[in-house]
């Protein structure tokens, strides 16, 4: 759930993270927080397995109908017996997870306890969202500089002036080079030369 930072994780109690009453989600109470206190929806998640909604849902089962709504919501796990504890997790555990599942999944990068916004940053601009709702969901100050800093830039591909431009014939053409121009084949001399027209 990529409404917060890393260290307000840790004071979240049960009782705190409520359904909406309409069925779209989540509705978390963030009172807790460096950035300004807010109430902050999060929606069910397009992938079941990447569901936030869904996995609160799994976890609070986890925890027993009779959990006291006032413990923590996110607990430590015993290294040795993998029991679940009453504490809360703390800021250091909450990197430490994220670093161990990104190297699980093979990632290039090095994920980090701050890798949740970032992303919801970066993800949310891919999506085509304002500014202002990114501000409002991350608890950051309108116009903020900080929140643009987290935004990732775009390779050059997904957002790029020529995109429309080849259309129906001529797009198969840019995909195919061999189809370019008709008549005209290219081929190698051998197998590491560049290609040639004949």
């Amino acid at each position: 759930m990529s409404f917060g930072r890393r260290p307000p994780t840790r004071p979240r109690r049960v009782r705190d993270i409520t359904e909406d009453p309409e069925g779209r989600g989540l509705i978390v109470d963030v009172r807790v927080s460096k950035a300004a206190p807010r109430t902050v929806a999060v929606p069910f998640g397009s992938r079941a397995h990447l569901c936030p909604v869904r996995a609160w849902r799994r976890w609070k089962q986890e925890l027993g109908e009779d959990v006291d709504p006032d413990s923590f919501a996110f607990r430590a796990v015993h290294n040795r017996w993998k029991t679940v504890l009453k504490s809360g997790l703390d800021p250091v555990t909450i990197g430490d997870i994220l670093t161990r599942i990104g190297a699980r999944a093979g990632l290039d990068i090095r994920p980090t306890g701050h890798s949740p916004r970032r992303g919801l940053v970066t993800e949310s601009s891919r999506a085509g969202n304002p500014d202002a709702v990114m501000e409002k969901q991350g608890g950051w100050a309108p116009g903020s500089k900080v929140m643009r800093r987290y935004r990732e830039e775009d390779d050059g591909f997904k957002e790029n002036a020529c995109t429309g431009c080849c259309r129906d014939e001529r797009l198969a053409r840019c995909q195919n080079p061999t189809l370019m121009h008709p008549g005209v084949h290219l081929t190698r001399s051998e197998p590491n030369s560049p290609p040639r027209a004949v």
